[in-house]
């Protein structure tokens, strides 16, 4: 079947889910079309379809769909990159541990060449999670720990080498957020107290 036909399925398919209420989509589960699905992700022209058919086979076929989670790390549009890399990283779906040799080349690629700040943060804990079986994973962090643009990409990847697990995860709307915190904290304690009345009076 030509791609085209591939993508015809897919799209025929969701139609099919989204036509029916959330109780009764499980029904038509066994029917995932997964191959066209697959081709679907990395070449139907409308990004919205691409990003609906990678959380398809996120949760229906994740195994084996990890090419074309990588396959879609190229795509143009940003939030279809990020689906793809919730494919790769959602544990809850995958039975099977990822291929490094695989995975972490494209990965280390992206976190040092994505321009979406968003993305190259979503990498960081992913490759974390794989450092322990590949030595280029950790120097893809350290890289980003200190050359990339982005301060809260540099803060996700330095807390990823030092292990701090839960910094390297957060989202960077809460990593940003805990920065301002802490900084707020440290100005309001080194900042000296005003004098009092009486002392002001004294002088």
């Amino acid at each position: 079947m030509r791609a085209d036909g591939q993508s015809d399925v897919a799209t025929e398919f969701l139609r099919r889910w989204n036509a029916l209420p959330n109780k009764q989509r499980h029904q038509l589960a066994p029917e995932v079309p997964i191959s066209e699905m697959q081709v679907a992700a990395r070449a139907h022209p409308d990004p919205w379809v691409r990003r609906s058919c990678l959380g398809f086979l996120d949760h229906y076929a994740s195994d084996a769909s990890t090419h074309t989670f990588l396959a879609a790390l190229g795509d143009p549009v940003t939030f279809v990159r990020e689906a793809a890399l919730h494919g790769l990283a959602c544990e809850r779906c995958r039975a099977a541990e990822l291929c490094v040799a695989d995975v972490v080349p494209v990965l280390s690629r992206v976190l040092a060449t994505d321009s979406s700040p968003e993305v190259r943060h979503k990498v960081v804990p992913i490759l974390l999670g794989l450092s322990d079986r590949d030595s280029r994973a950790r120097a893809a962090l350290e890289r980003a720990a200190v050359s990339d643009d982005d301060p809260l990409v540099r803060k996700a990847a330095c807390a990823a080498l030092q292990g701090q697990v839960r910094d390297a995860s957060r989202s960077r709307h809460d990593l940003g957020r805990s920065a301002k915190t802490r900084k707020g904290k440290a100005t309001r304690v080194h900042r000296m107290p005003n004098p009092a009345p009486e002392a002001r009076r004294q002088a």
